[in-house]
């Protein structure tokens, strides 16, 4: 594993640690790196929204992707997924390509995502994290991305969240919290590392877990962020499915979970808020990304991601 570890150091020009504020800008020897935000906010309407915006970076390429649901209604407000050339070098992050944009600002530590589709949707969120950063894989930065090799990968598990959904000619004002994730290496070719089933939670107690498990192996790890921002890795858990279910795309996506940690006394039944969370991918295989409520041990909410192929 250390050999795997330098080898990924040396094509990302990183150590066997991650390092930040250095690390948070596009690393160029990797070949597929993404930075990702899911949020659930309120809007000035009264609406919940779940949001989330993707910016993948592989060969000179970006692929920004995007969408917002309301979960009060289950309507699908917006959706964007486009691909554009852009070379993205070391030591600044200001990207404005295929209809979105990305920027993070380390005086202020503050994040901006930027989205847009041609039936009048978009969507600007600005996130700023509450807590320290944390570094998956035991506090290194780096974690096995299943059986093909290491990855770097580290979250802000806490962020205050604003911005605006534009949908129909209408504009909607809206904050609530943020999770923010950066992950880079050299795994873009081979499908199994792209095959998960993944839950960030934010509990009410202000904790956060973060949990994966890679389909191929059922290999899975996490990071449990205490409410000092400190993170401890998670070895041990179990996902059970519940009954319900949303077929669809080719799949039947389960809408319900109970997540055991029994190292942290954590029994969590998960249950999603809205039925049809998928998003519908052209370009990026379709996968399942939805908000949900947690109850149990700690109450709170959670954003689960299934997938089933790479990108």
């Amino acid at each position: 594993m250390r050999i795997a570890l330098a080898s990924l150091a040396a094509a990302l020009g990183v150590g066997l640690h991650v390092h930040l504020p250095r690390d948070h800008f596009p690393h160029p020897g990797a070949g597929i790196e993404w930075w990702y935000v899911t949020g659930l906010v309120r809007g000035a309407d009264g609406h919940r929204y779940s949001v989330f915006a993707t910016l993948f970076r592989r060969s000179g390429y970006v692929l920004p992707i995007s969408q917002v649901i309301d979960l009060d209604t289950g309507r699908r407000v917006g959706h964007s997924e486009r691909v554009a050339r852009a070379e993205l070098g070391p030591g600044s992050l200001d990207v404005s390509a295929g209809g979105a944009g990305l920027r993070y600002d380390g005086a202020a530590n503050t994040w901006h995502f930027s989205a847009s589709a041609p039936a009048g949707y978009g969507l600007e969120l600005t996130a700023k994290p509450e807590k320290p950063y944390a570094l998956h894989g035991g506090g290194t930065g780096v974690i096995r991305q299943s059986v093909v090799g290491p990855s770097a990968y580290y979250s802000a598990t806490r962020m205050s969240a604003r911005g605006t959904i534009l949908s129909g000619g209408r504009r909607v004002a809206f904050t609530g919290t943020a999770w923010l994730d950066h992950q880079w290496g050299d795994f873009e070719n081979d499908p199994r590392a792209f095959a998960w089933d993944w839950f960030s939670c934010r509990f009410d107690d202000r904790t956060e877990l973060m949990l994966y498990r890679f389909r191929a192996t059922g290999e899975g790890n996490g990071t449990y962020v205490a409410r000092d921002g400190s993170a401890r890795a998670v070895r041990g858990f179990s996902v059970a499915p519940g009954e319900r279910v949303f077929a669809a795309a080719g799949h039947r996506w389960p809408l319900d979970w109970l997540v055991r940690v029994p190292a942290l006394g954590l029994r969590v039944s998960v249950r999603s808020l809205a039925r049809d969370q998928l998003f519908h991918g052209v370009i990026v295989p379709t996968f399942w990304e939805g908000a949900s409520a947690a109850t149990g041990t700690k109450r709170g909410y959670c954003f689960v991601e299934e997938t089933r192929a790479g990108p």
